[in-house]
């Protein structure tokens, strides 16, 4: 009885080792598993974060080009302005400047 008692613990304790050792590798699969999609996870999040900068990056350029384009068509404006202003100065000197001359050194 103790050699077939001893037997039966023995037996239990290696199908204990056996399964200990299945668990640990079943787990060691799931815990390879679960980096795995975390991976993947971070990477397609990853991805999908570049994405959307590169889409808004778009978005913003577009705003700035047509706010530069607005711009410059006001400088535009306002620069013909000035100069509109400026020619009639121009003119009113350039004449007066014509007949100083004229009256100075004669019409010949």
């Amino acid at each position: 009885m103790a050699t077939s008692l001893t037997e039966e613990i023995k037996k239990v304790e290696a199908q204990a080792k056996q399964q200990v050792a299945e668990a640990r590798s079943e787990a060691a699969k799931i815990v390879s598993k679960a980096r795995d999609e975390a991976d993947l996870m971070r990477k397609e999040s990853k991805q999908e974060a570049y994405k959307r900068y590169k889409s808004r990056l778009t978005e913003v350029e577009a705003e700035a080009e047509k706010k530069a384009d607005s711009i410059v068509a006001e400088g535009e404006k306002e620069a013909q302005k000035f100069i509109e202003a400026g020619r009639k100065g121009v003119d009113a000197v350039s004449s007066w400047v014509a007949e100083e001359v004229m009256a100075r050194y004669g019409r010949s």
